[in-house]
């Protein structure tokens, strides 16, 4: 049989059932049987947060911490809550910390390695991380500072 000629007669037959119980209820004589004394009114669904909320906000959890300085190099890590970007802010005037570095992807792990640094030489820095997993939210430290060891000397914090 076609499927286009089965689907009318579905259609038709439901149809009349419908038609028949709808008689039914209209009728004053019509007592409510179990089929529509089954029938349940849910409640309402629970209001969703939007996203960017405190909820689901980016915070940094851990650090930043300066893991390594050498004469020329630094190296600064510090962890969030959800995967977001990974910028660092510094110089080495505590006023203008016009030089930034990052990595291009997100994580819950952030690691930047600061090159060409300059001997011996106070520099100071505030990690950020941003969009949050999508939610538009944005995380940063306060400022802090390391300082370089003198030319020559490449040894690790630790």
């Amino acid at each position: 049989m076609n499927p286009g000629v089965v689907a009318l007669v579905i259609g038709l037959a439901l149809s009349g059932a419908l038609n028949k119980a709808a008689e039914q209820e209209s009728s004053p004589a019509a007592q409510p049987s179990a089929a529509t004394q089954s029938i349940q009114q849910l409640p309402a669904p629970a209001p969703v947060s939007p996203i960017g909320t405190a909820n689901n906000a980016v915070q940094i959890t851990n650090g930043p911490v300066v893991e390594n300085v050498t004469d020329t190099t630094a190296e600064i890590a510090w962890s969030t809550n959800v995967n977001a970007g990974t910028t660092l802010h510094y110089g080495a005037d505590p006023s203008h910390l016009d030089l930034s570095a990052g990595m291009p992807w997100g994580g819950l792990t952030h690691r930047v390695t600061l090159k060409d640094l300059t001997p011996n030489t106070t520099y100071y820095f505030r990690a950020e991380s941003s969009q949050g997993q999508g939610t538009g939210t944005q995380a940063q430290t306060e400022q802090t500072s390391f300082q370089t060891k003198p030319a020559g000397v490449s040894s690790q914090l630790k």
